[in-house]
């Protein structure tokens, strides 16, 4: 009986460190982000820590590794995916002799810290990409402001995986103002297309004005709107925007847009 009881703790933190480490697997192994260990600004790394936390809280709500009832579980289901994903990622980078007898601590410390924000997004996740769907209640139903979490947990993972690398800026330099324009319309249709295919909305539906304005007002519009907002923060907490003009970052915020707005639309078809 005891063993019965303790077991689905046991898997709920398999899942979130499984989770943990598809999560930060891309960045783990990226120079950019081995690197930033020995630079990032504290302050910024803590910007990004505690900003995060709202949405993780939010995120665990809807689809925790283990099913939360309360605020307080919500915020300890939090607290344990940073544990899970701290060691987790932590024995990866030691395996992959990235972390070393001979790095300093603070520089080990920025690290995982640095993995926190995607391992933690994927221990949180873990119960939907690892199994265990069946366990959500199929009678919940989800709020528009579930929605926008949704969307924010896409955008976030995208953004947080490419903010860091230096073709964001490079690219935003090889593109003119047309081509900055033309990216911008170019993301805002393919968002419509995944907002229609996760709306509960029939065919005949679709062939009303209405129906399409509505969803893109809730669901593109709000989704790019986020997806920008979390891009120029991420290019801010990996110092991108550093001795850039207005003009530039806002170019490069658009590059980052993006993959930040496809991962905010697809989110609500996976999640």
């Amino acid at each position: 009986m005891a063993i019965t009881g303790i077991k689905p703790i046991w898997v709920g933190l398999g899942r979130a460190a499984g989770g943990a480490i598809v999560f930060t697997m891309p960045i783990m192994m990226t120079m950019e982000m081995w690197q930033l260990g020995f630079y990032i600004s504290p302050l910024r790394l803590v910007a990004l820590i505690v900003l995060s936390l709202p949405l993780f809280i939010s995120l665990s709500s809807l689809v925790g590794f283990r099913k939360s009832k309360g605020f307080s579980d919500n915020v300890a289901d939090v607290f344990v995916a940073y544990a899970v994903t701290f060691v987790a990622t932590g024995i990866v980078l030691v395996t992959l002799g990235i972390i070393t007898f001979e790095t300093k601590a603070h520089v080990i410390y920025t690290m995982l810290l640095l993995q926190a924000v995607p391992g933690t997004l994927g221990a949180l996740l873990a119960r939907n990409i690892v199994g265990e769907s069946s366990e959500r209640d199929e009678n919940d139903q989800r709020t528009y402001r579930d929605d926008l979490t949704i969307l924010a947990a896409g955008a976030v993972f995208l953004a947080f995986s490419l903010a860091p690398t230096e073709e964001m800026i490079l690219l935003s330099y090889m593109m003119s103002n047309v081509h900055t324009l033309a990216l911008l319309l170019l993301t805002l249709p393919l968002m419509h297309a995944f907002a229609i295919a996760g709306a509960d909305v029939t065919g005949d539906d679709l062939k009303q004005w209405s129906t399409h304005r509505q969803l893109f007002l809730r669901f593109t519009a709000m989704g790019y709107l986020i997806a920008f907002a979390i891009s120029i923060f991420m290019l801010w907490v990996f110092e991108s925007t550093s001795d850039q003009s207005l003009h530039n970052t806002i170019k490069t915020t658009v590059v980052l847009a993006f993959p930040a707005g496809i991962g905010a639309a697809a989110s609500r078809l996976i999640l």
